[in-house]
């Protein structure tokens, strides 16, 4: 999981902010950024769990969250129960209000930072109510900024995260021949995954064979076809996203051959262009631009985003994107994905690859081969 360590330096970082907004307190009430502040990942099955963390101007810090899980990194843990004898309370953001109400009543604040996208209504209006009129300040934009540089202790999870998912690769591979089910493998896939990691993990992607992605079908892949394996894994909070292609069978076509091995070299040049202070979307058309030198894709270039951050959540901020872009960071761990679909090629083409971005350009990650014949 997030180390002490790691997330009291988070915590400390969180309060300089608070400083130079001259804020006297932060609410914080996403799932994720209470994980990356506090080590207590929050459950979301069978029902979402909701959660409370504040920190004060002077460092002081409470956490209102169920009692499941291990003990968080604040200095106050306020527990709610979050069922009876295994039924789930159906008021539990009201529990974890109520909580909140009497923990409020030994506060004073006028102007509080929170996250606009995600407090409860319930939330502001008890704060309100305890502390009077207060002033709301958004800091949503703060905490995504805050959170392109990944710390030593999520560049472990994440790197877990990747050895998982090429875990369900080298599954994957030994399923693919023609006939076989795309839920076959996909739940070969599956299953490696939790064996890798030694417990449950979330695992889906884009499973569909002929196509361009899609989740598995009751379907049996055809000799012939390009298998896009997009896969995604989420290990104890933060995820890896990577995808290969495999041809089904042994017969590639002229065209299929070409195109693989003129976008397999491209990720020769990307680990160069994953520099600090680029731009996501000049990656967005160097990457079009690398794919476009190849004639049969000269007039298509790259439909979808060049790549993004990943971390916390699979899609972060800067994105690879012809419309929204943002600037590379020394400690961003970004995804690069070049991506061509035709229907002369009987499917498509999508590879990608994690890079952690350095000060001498980007770090392989994902460091798993790139073959178009299935590995056995």
């Amino acid at each position: 999981m997030l180390t002490q360590d790691g997330c009291l330096t988070r915590q400390q970082r969180l309060q300089q902010i608070l400083a130079e907004h001259h804020l006297d307190a932060v609410l914080i009430t996403d799932r994720h950024d209470i994980y990356y502040f506090t080590g207590k990942l929050l459950p979301v099955l069978p029902v979402t769990l909701p959660g409370v963390f504040w920190l004060g101007a002077d460092g002081t810090t409470f956490l209102i969250a169920p009692e499941v899980g291990g003990e968080p990194y604040v200095n106050e843990f306020l527990p709610y129960p979050h069922n009876s004898g295994g039924t789930s309370h159906p008021d539990l953001l009201s529990r974890a209000n109520a909580l909140f109400h009497t923990q409020l009543s030994s506060k004073s604040a006028q102007r509080i930072g929170y996250q606009a996208e995600f407090a409860p209504m319930l939330l502001l209006q008890t704060a309100t109510t305890i502390l009077g009129a207060l002033e709301w300040v958004a800091i949503d934009q703060t905490l995504q900024t805050m959170q392109i540089r990944k710390d030593a202790d999520e560049l472990a999870l994440i790197k877990k995260a990747v050895a998982i998912n090429c875990a369900a690769y080298d599954a994957a591979q030994k399923m693919i021949a023609p006939g076989v089910r795309e839920c076959d493998v996909f739940a070969a896939a599956k299953q490696a995954t939790v064996i890798a990691a030694g417990e449950e993990v979330y695992h889906n992607g884009d499973y569909q064979c002929g196509v361009g992605g899609g989740f598995a079908r009751d379907r049996q892949i055809q000799a012939g076809e390009l298998y896009i394996i997009d896969a995604w894994t989420n290990y104890r909070g933060y995820w890896s996203d990577l995808s290969r292609v495999f041809i089904v069978g042994d017969m590639v076509s002229d065209l299929q051959h070409s195109v693989f091995e003129h976008i397999k070299a491209i990720f020769a040049d990307i680990p160069v262009q994953l520099k600090p202070g680029v731009d996501g979307t000049a990656l967005y058309h160097w990457l079009d631009a690398r794919l476009r030198q190849h004639p049969a894709i000269a007039e298509v270039g790259l439909t979808h985003h060049a790549g993004h951050n990943i971390g916390l959540r699979a899609h972060e901020q800067p994105d690879m994107n012809p419309e929204r872009g943002g600037i590379l960071q020394v400690g961003s761990v970004v995804t690069m994905e070049p991506g061509v679909y035709l229907s002369e090629l009987n499917g498509g083409f999508r590879i990608e690859n994690m890079y952690l971005v350095t000060e001498h350009g980007g770090e392989l990650l994902s460091n798993y081969p790139i073959e178009l014949h299935p590995s056995r």
